[in-house]
């Protein structure tokens, strides 16, 4: 397990706490805290998971970095940059939605690095 996984679960559970507290006092605000922090903490697991895929796949890879590699891993950024913009989205956060954007652009570059390490083979 990674940080990622290990801070989306937290969330996930404050987000339940929250949530359950919200509707024992009657608070819609604080239920709604609670759904959207459960969202965050999943999102945030699923992020984990993605990197720890990618990382797996790269270490248990029978090749050197070469722009295989390089296209995993940058398409892999370009599926978690999209689901943090969708994320940020629907929970209104901007700062979730520009790290989304961000991981979007990285992995785009990354990618292009890989297709042009093949090209030059």
């Amino acid at each position: 397990m990674n940080k990622n996984r290990i801070a989306g679960s937290g969330k996930q559970i404050k987000g339940s706490i929250k949530e359950a507290v919200g509707k024992l006092v009657g608070d819609i605000g604080l239920q709604a805290d609670g759904k959207a922090d459960q969202l965050e903490g999943q999102v945030q697991n699923l992020v984990g998971t993605i990197k720890e895929t990618a990382d797996k796949f790269v270490a248990d890879a029978d090749f050197q970095l070469d722009g295989k590699a390089d296209r995993v891993i940058g398409s892999g950024k370009q599926i978690k940059g999209s689901i943090k913009l969708a994320a940020g989205k629907a929970v209104g956060d901007a700062k979730l939605q520009i790290d989304g954007k961000a991981d979007r652009a990285e992995g785009k570059v990354q990618n292009l690095v890989g297709t042009i390490k093949d090209s030059l083979k």
